[in-house]
């Protein structure tokens, strides 16, 4: 009986390391398969180095100089000469002044530029209001300027219901209160002369993200901050050498876009196009900044109004002339279509069942 248990015993140790062999090879052979088929590189169509068969974006997309034109220039009504912040909700613009101004969410008149409902926040003041971000539920409001001299300890973003806003004239926000992790010195630095610095908000996910206006060194670093109330360091995640003033910034969140706004020391403005990232890796993937052709406009807020159309603000500019403060329309289809179809094609229905086919048949198919 005892050798018969060992007889047993040791055909089932020869089974398990049979077993074993077979998955450490199963495992090699995945492994061999996976890095063989992924392939670096720039997936995008209209880059310079588009490489049609990348199966992982790795961030070199290169791209030509290229501008574009706003269409639609409305004048802004005289409450609104410091407009900021933009979002589109409920099939309107809402917008506010930039610091100083009214603790006050604006709904605008897309066609006349008036204001059509003012809402206040009753316990917020406007010590140096910049942007807006939205979720489902909440507007997001940020006073987190900080160029007069970049020493301020009192950073926050006020967290709205929209059913309040809907419903009242008078709302009262929660609050998330923070500072920048890597922030130690708090001298004072005298007018735009601060990297800690900030005017471009938008809401991802659980958090809250903060695109920095670096004065010093016209970069723009990434902060990651949770939606929840309460007292935070912001976290530092990433840099970007945008060569200017970032200003505003709007995500669309299922296509993985993001259009930041800005303007330069020249005071001509941009966009800058961050897609296809991954996570909240926003730096990671697509980058590529887009000139608009007009000068001395000191570009402010941004909206999205579908996947391709976009409301851009200025805030009123006197340099030798006076910009007025107005809202355009900027038509980016050109732009982000190319990007869009590809997203189409890796969803599509014949994509999916050649990925089906390829894995069934064993073969070793990139699939585009």
């Amino acid at each position: 009986m005892l050798l018969q248990n060992k007889s047993i015993s040791g055909s089932l140790l020869a089974v398990c390391l049979s077993i074993k062999k077979y998955i450490v090879l199963t495992i090699l052979i995945c492994a061999c398969y996976y890095a063989h088929a992924q392939v670096n590189g720039c997936p995008d169509p209209v880059a310079n180095n588009y490489n049609k068969a990348a199966t992982k974006n790795d961030g070199s997309c290169t791209y030509n100089d290229i501008s574009t034109k706003p269409t639609l220039n409305t004048n802004l009504d005289a409450k609104l000469n410091e407009t900021s912040g933009l979002i589109w909700w409920n099939n309107q613009v809402w917008t506010h002044n930039d610091s100083g101004g009214e603790p006050a969410l604006y709904a605008i008149d897309t066609a006349t530029g008036k204001v059509v409902k003012k809402v206040i926040i009753k316990n917020a003041t406007n010590i140096d209001w910049e942007d807006l971000a939205q979720d489902d539920t909440y507007i997001y409001i940020g006073d987190i300027g900080n160029n007069v001299n970049g020493n301020r300890r009192d950073l926050k973003v006020y967290k709205v219901k929209k059913s309040d806003v809907i419903s009242s004239t008078t709302v009262k926000a929660a609050i998330i209160n923070f500072s920048y992790n890597d922030q130690t010195d708090f001298t004072p630095t005298g007018s735009n002369h601060t990297n800690f610095d900030c005017e471009a908000l938008l809401a991802y996910g659980t958090s809250l993200f903060l695109f920095s206006k670096d004065w010093v060194d016209n970069k723009t670093r990434l902060y990651k901050l949770p939606k929840k109330p309460g007292t935070y360091k912001a976290i530092d995640i990433g840099e970007l050498n945008v060569q200017g003033l970032i200003t505003g910034a709007e995500i669309i969140a299922n296509k993985r876009v993001i259009v930041l706004t800005g303007y330069n020391s020249l005071i001509s403005p941009f966009i800058y196009l961050l897609y296809d990232f991954t996570g909240n890796q926003f730096f990671g993937a697509n980058k590529r900044k887009v000139g608009i052709s007009q000068s001395f406009l000191q570009a402010e807020g941004i909206c999205a109004i579908s996947d391709t159309n976009f409301y851009m603000s200025n805030e009123r500019l006197q340099t030798l002339f006076t910009t007025k403060a107005k809202l355009q329309t900027l038509h980016l289809a050109a732009l982000l279509n190319p990007y869009y179809n590809t997203l189409a094609a890796k969803t599509s229905p014949m994509v999916k069942h050649t990925a089906m086919h390829s894995s069934k048949s064993g073969g070793l198919h990139t699939i585009k």
